[in-house]
């Protein structure tokens, strides 16, 4: 027992270093450690929300049911089937000349800015189904659909024209209106951003991004002789303020839609997601 003790007391200091070189090697490993299993949380975190966002991608074109999603959010004090409903259902064909199968939804409450909107729709949409009717001269194929999700006292309504006019490629325009249930106005995009608390650089930044990697793919397949939709990364189109089609869809996410076949004979669009 007393060479124990004169062997601590001779060696005190040595212990004392290797104790404290001990705890420090212990106290580096698990901070190590802690920094793999962080970066590997955070890698896989990473890989699950690109994943999420590929299948809220691929899964658009699956939502357009022509019925109003409430989701948990949604302001139950509104009677959501006296506010929004399909107007017009159609569905007709003439051999040679034209198939239709659309349903035109409208607002059914009554005031300016819902009047305002009914008649957007309506001459938008359901001019051309009359115009189809009475003027085809090649056959046309003229499809129409829409959905409706309530986030808050948000209502969000996308309409989806799929039109096909004799050998013209295929066309799918967008337009969406966010409405505001409490206020009776619409809300433009960066009421929205503001709602989402998404900073306006940051949403131009990730739009710019995704705009040139899209568009770098579709430049590659170009070169191999494809007819393809060629974006034009500088343009206007892509900035905050003239984004106008944009909703708040499933789980509070916010869809940006460049639906280029408003404006041309196309079917391609671009999808941006927050």
């Amino acid at each position: 027992m007393l060479k124990i003790k004169y062997f601590f007391k001779q060696n005190r200091m040595i212990i004392l270093i290797a104790c404290i070189i001990l705890i420090c090697s212990i106290a580096i490993a698990f901070g190590v450690y802690a920094q793999v299993t962080n970066k590997s949380m955070i890698t896989e975190k990473k890989e699950e929300e690109e994943k999420n966002y590929e299948a809220l991608k691929s899964s658009f074109k699956d939502i357009f049911t022509n019925n109003i999603n409430k989701q948990e959010t949604a302001d139950m004090s509104f009677d959501y089937d006296e506010i929004i409903y399909c107007k017009y259902n159609i569905q007709t064909e003439n051999s040679g000349k034209y198939n239709i199968d659309a349903k035109v939804p409208l607002f059914k409450i009554e005031n300016e800015v819902t009047a305002k909107i009914n008649k957007e729709i309506f001459d938008t949409f359901a001019r051309k189904i009359i115009d189809i009717i009475n003027n085809a001269t090649v056959h046309t194929t003229y499809n129409l659909d829409y959905v409706a999700y309530v986030n808050e006292n948000i209502l969000s309504l996308i309409i989806k024209c799929n039109y096909k006019n004799g050998s013209n490629p295929q066309r799918i325009m967008i337009q969406t209106y966010n409405y505001d249930l409490q206020n009776n106005k619409l809300l433009n995009i960066e009421e929205i951003l503001n709602y989402k608390n998404l900073n306006k650089e940051e949403v131009e930044s990730k739009i710019s991004s995704e705009i040139k990697s899209v568009n770098s793919q579709m430049k590659s397949i170009h070169q191999q002789g494809y007819n393809v939709y060629i974006r034009d990364e500088e343009a206007d189109i892509y900035k905050i303020e003239n984004t106008t089609n944009f909703f708040l869809g499933e789980k509070n996410y916010l869809y940006l839609i460049y639906a280029y076949g408003n404006n041309n004979y196309t079917s391609d669009m671009d999808l941006i997601i927050f």
